[in-house]
């Protein structure tokens, strides 16, 4: 009766755990850097968790679960990234991969006592599991790569590897549980534009279950009878949970609101345990119990100013979120654009939202060609013309709104963070006529110095969006680049960027501003420290120098906006309070976002975390 989540604290992410039997929830950590990773050991007794500094490095902890010393969970790992946990049935074996610059380095050991080195791969090859039997690890390429799942058999060293390849991609999600020995290993496949849930055991083929096949992303869960499973499928921003037995029968839906899962979790009596949010409504915890007799959950009442707006293309339709103010429109308008870009964004809380509406503007979040959500040719389709495509959808959603009465001609921005913040900077220079104002929180800046200096697992999505590095096609990566366009842009422009960003490297965004600086462009930088996310009062103190600027130079009334050049390092004065809610970036909204295609929340990072966000 015991389970471990993580909560705010104090701005800060924390692990908390819950006694379900009392229903008390204690606060475990005080982590310095906050703790976006922890898992719960088999019997209940210890808490892992991920003891990181600013850049993500770090090494695991173990803590009572009743209070104690935090320790060291496995001696002798180096400090790395967190690339993945996990623990046989009895509790009595773990282990887990570390990030070490190119490398992935592997330990298994008891908890507490010493850690074996296992192996060292090159580059990004996360952990996925270890099987209940503690004989099998399984590792995950890329899922389109010869080596998508690797299997090890721990006794002797030898591998099972299950290929993807460019009409099929394969993700490996986790052992069947229980002490039984039968190691299933639950799978979801991409092929022929669609999703399936599959299985494997050791020796076998990949086995699918076709009547679990969906249009849109899923990701699957072993539910706790090691019969049947729990598929999340997320489906234009919005998430619906489904229990199916693998051996037959039609999966059942769970009473779910409409709205967005951003985390799950199985209790051992089989309640589902999820957050749930909604575009009006912060993230809450809610319980959807299978033993029960279902009946529709309800969903709270509209809101008003909130609603769905699709743009038809020849090549699809563009699906965007939509707030504005009280009152009749036409608005100013931003749009505000998600991370990754295999990221989406949803019917679910956002406390930038609120902000930028309460002060007069209308805003839109649009998700463009490689968000997830719509399906794989939606994600994929566009011909390695990145950023290119995506703001021929911003402009085409742009000239919709400006029909439908909604956005005022001529005052339109763009706000993005990190990969949205690199659209920006991009279309501030392809677009330069059609985009009042750019707000860029920690973009990328120059894509190939991003691909040399970034993490790995970047660096493969970099290779995957592009089709290869930038030395095999450099006129890509150039097309894409906001570098090239620096003699087109005119401004005004918002840049923040931490100085340790290893994600979005500050080095890109020192160049790109200096050429603004150069060219007397108007602009305004903020220099922050944190990493890529930052601390609450960092992003705090972005987010309103952010709002102070748009207000200034696109002004909600219809006064004549100013074109304001400032530049300031490490600009920080009085840090107001921070929005309820949470984190202003939409990677971080709850302590516990789903992975596309893994195990919900931060218990395990797999490959799919990679996008930048």
């Amino acid at each position: 009766m015991r389970a471990v989540e993580l909560d705010d604290v104090a701005g800060r992410s924390q692990v908390v755990a819950w006694d379900r039997a009392t229903g008390r929830r204690r606060i475990l950590t005080r982590a310095r850097h906050g703790v976006d990773a922890c898992d719960l050991e088999p019997d209940g007794g210890h808490v892992w968790w991920f003891d990181t500094d600013p850049d993500g490095v770090g090494a695991w902890r173990r803590q009572p679960f009743d209070g104690g010393e935090a320790v060291p969970a496995l001696t002798g790992v180096p400090p790395g990234r967190p690339y993945g946990i996990a623990f046989d049935h009895t509790g009595k074996l773990a282990v887990v991969c570390v990030g070490c610059g190119a490398e992935s380095r592997y330990h298994l050991g008891p908890p507490g006592g010493a850690g074996r080195l296992l192996a060292t791969v090159p580059s990004y090859v996360p952990l996925v599991d270890l099987s209940p039997d503690g004989t099998l690890l399984a590792l995950a390429g890329r899922p389109d790569g010869p080596a998508a799942v690797t299997v090890v058999r721990l006794v002797d060293g030898r591998t099972e590897v299950l290929a993807g390849g460019r009409d099929r991609r394969v993700w490996a999600l986790e052992f069947r549980p229980g002490p039984e020995g039968d190691a299933a290993l639950l799978l979801v496949v991409e092929a022929g534009g669609r999703y399936t849930v599959g299985t494997w055991r050791p020796g076998r083929d990949i086995r699918l279950h076709e009547r679990l096949t969906f249009d849109t992303e899923i990701t699957a869960h072993w539910y706790v009878d090691g019969r049947r499973v729990l598929v999340q499928q997320d489906r234009a921003g919005r998430s619906r949970l489904l229990l199916a037995d693998l051996d037959g029968g039609a999966p059942s839906v769970l009473p779910t609101p409409p709205g967005t899962i951003l985390d799950l979790a199985c209790a051992p009596e089989g309640a589902v345990h999820y957050v749930w949010s909604r575009e009006a409504v912060p993230p809450r915890r809610l319980v959807a119990d299978p033993a029960v007799e279902h009946h529709p959950a309800p969903g709270p009442p509209a809101v008003p100013g909130r609603g769905e707006v699709w743009t038809p293309q020849p090549y699809g339709r563009i699906h965007s979120f939509l707030a504005t103010p009280p009152g009749p429109g036409p608005w100013p308008t931003l749009f505000l654009l998600h991370g990754g870009p295999f990221l989406h964004d949803r019917d679910s809380y956002d406390p930038r939202v609120e902000l930028l509406t309460d002060a007069g503007y209308a805003v839109v979040r649009t998700n463009y060609r490689g968000s997830t959500g719509y399906g794989p040719r939606w994600r994929h389709d566009f011909g390695h013309r990145v950023g290119l495509a995506q703001l021929e959808d911003l402009a085409a959603v742009r000239r919709h709104l400006v029909d439908l009465g909604v956005a005022q001609p001529g005052r339109i921005g763009l706000c993005g963070y990190s990969w949205g913040g690199y659209l920006v900077l991009l279309a501030m220079g392809v677009e330069p006529d059609d985009w009042a104002v750019g707000l860029a929180v920690s973009p990328v800046a120059d894509y190939s110095t991003a691909h040399r200096t970034t993490l790995p697992a970047l660096r493969e999505v970099d290779e995957e969006l592009f089709g290869g590095t930038p030395a095999e096609v450099p006129d890509r990566y150039r097309a894409a680049d906001p570098m090239t366009y620096l003699d087109r842009v005119r401004g005004p422009l918002f840049v923040a960027a931490a100085t340790d960003d290893e994600r979005c490297p500050a080095e890109a965004v020192e160049r790109y501003v200096a050429a603004l600086r150069d060219r007397s462009v108007p602009h305004e930088v903020v220099w922050t420290t944190g990493g890529h996310h930052g601390d609450a009062a960092g992003q705090t103190t972005v987010f309103t120098a952010l709002l102070r600027y748009v207000a200034t130079v696109l002004p909600p009334g219809d006064r004549t906006p100013a074109s304001p050049s400032q530049d300031h390092r490490d600009r920080r004065g009085p840090t107001p309070k921070r929005p309820e809610g949470g984190e202003c970036n939409e990677a971080t909204h709850c302590a516990a976002r789903p992975d596309q295609h893994g195990r919900a929340g931060p218990r395990r990072r797999h490959r799919q975390d990679a996008p930048r966000s």
